[in-house]
């Protein structure tokens, strides 16, 4: 089994394919892979990691094969893995007919009207992810667009303390 993640993690490092990435990091998973080790071994940032394996875990098989075909890009398919099964198919398909930048996929699955605003909360979690290693989405409120919430996703309870102790600080937790 070390022969078989050693040569997993070797592929991993040499390709920049995110279909190959996608399908690589599902394959360590299922060998009890951690995302830590996957990290060490390819330095592909953690937060890199839990979306390829999120799009592994999430995404219906016949849209994994839009995506593995080329029909939709990475970035749409990290979107449509947000919604239920039920609905993945048919919103990969609407995508694919109406020629929808992810933006626009992103802005008819969130309601908000305003794509510069959308445009720009995706560009901050995007940079605030890879500058912090979180998994960091920032998204505008519905109905005011000077509102909105941080979601800070973690994958096990590890990162849930690291992302405690940022936020706080050093502070104790029992102190609030």
């Amino acid at each position: 089994m070390e022969d078989e993640v050693n040569r997993l993690l070797q592929q991993l490092k040499s390709t920049h394919s995110a279909t190959e990435r996608v399908s690589l990091i599902g394959q360590l998973f299922e060998l009890n892979v951690s995302n830590r080790q996957i990290h060490k071994a390819t330095r592909i940032p953690d937060y890199q990691i839990r979306h390829y394996l999120r799009v592994y875990q999430k995404l219906t098989p016949d849209v994994m094969k839009l995506f593995r075909t080329g029909k939709i890009s990475f970035s749409l398919t990290r979107a449509i893995a947000s919604l239920t099964p039920s609905k993945q198919e048919r919103a990969a398909r609407d995508a694919i007919a109406k020629r929808m930048s992810v933006n626009e996929f992103r802005q008819k699955m969130k309601g908000n009207n305003d794509r510069q605003l959308t445009a720009e909360l995706e560009r901050l979690s995007d940079r605030y992810s890879a500058l912090s290693g979180l998994d960091i989405s920032i998204r505008a409120d519905k109905h005011n667009p000077k509102a909105g919430v941080w979601v800070i996703r973690y994958t096990d309870l590890d990162m849930f303390d690291v992302i405690a102790d940022v936020l706080l600080q050093g502070k104790q937790r029992d102190e609030f």
